[in-house]
């Protein structure tokens, strides 16, 4: 008997930690990206030089609201607690892009030469670039029968390097234009808010996730105050590793 009562307050201890637990998953779908604010538009104008043969150009805004599809990774270690509240701590890379719709082309030929001409024009460009994401989450997991639904909300650092700007189209009738930009952009780091949340069936999950940027990708600007903003869509599976 007194073994009986010395065993019931370690049981008391050993029961509500035996049901927290760490799991460990992988993730990976799509990305949807564009950006917001009130300067992010969806149609715009490109520059268009030919110097000596070698034809160069960009977007004169590349920031656009139509958005774009492209690669999200990630790996996530997540406690879930006795009471299934959750904090979770999710790396990810991603390979990102959005486009813009291209409605008129300012030509000039050789840097020695004066000529210039406004061009009807069509096409599109898309401004790619790769983003590292750290996001930090907290919630709840929800049992749903035979499904368990997390949902996390908490905030998120990004690095974003390597922009890219392609694209391609016709102006003046059918005279074609090309444009290929490495460097458009200077490599920066993003502050975002972001809500997250997946489904499970045992192993098997269906993620999908909103980041919503907070630092201006334009500001710093000389004679204008222009904002944009980045907005990310995730939609994937998720595979629990233990």
């Amino acid at each position: 008997m007194k073994s009986t009562l010395l065993l019931l307050p370690l049981l008391a201890v050993a029961l509500p930690a035996a049901a927290q637990h760490t799991e460990i998953s992988g993730r990976a779908g799509v990305g949807l990206f564009w950006f917001g604010g009130p300067s992010a538009e969806g149609t715009s104008f490109v520059n268009f030089a030919n110097n000596f043969g070698q034809p160069n150009g960009y977007t004169n805004n590349p920031y656009s609201s139509r958005l774009g599809a492209g690669l999200a990774l990630g790996a996530r270690v997540q406690r879930v607690g006795q009471r299934n509240g959750l904090v979770a701590f999710d790396l990810g890379y991603e390979w990102l892009r959005s486009h813009t719709t291209i409605t008129q082309i300012y030509y000039s030929q050789a840097a020695t030469s004066s000529f210039s001409g406004a061009y009807r024009a069509d096409g599109r460009t898309e401004l790619m670039a790769q983003h590292a994401t750290a996001f930090v989450g907290v919630g709840h997991r929800f049992d749903a029968g035979a499904l368990a639904i997390d949902a996390l909300a908490g905030p998120e650092a990004a690095y974003v390097f390597g922009f890219r700007e392609k694209g391609s189209g016709t102006y003046n009738g059918n005279l074609n234009w090309a444009i290929d930009q490495p460097n458009r952009a200077a490599s920066r780091f993003d502050a975002r808010l972001r809500a997250d949340a997946t489904v499970w069936y045992q192993r098997l999950g269906f993620n999908a996730s909103y980041s919503h940027g907070l630092l201006n990708y334009q500001r710093g600007l000389l004679g204008a105050s222009p904002e944009v903003f980045a907005r990310t869509l995730r939609l994937g599976l998720a595979y629990k590793l233990r």
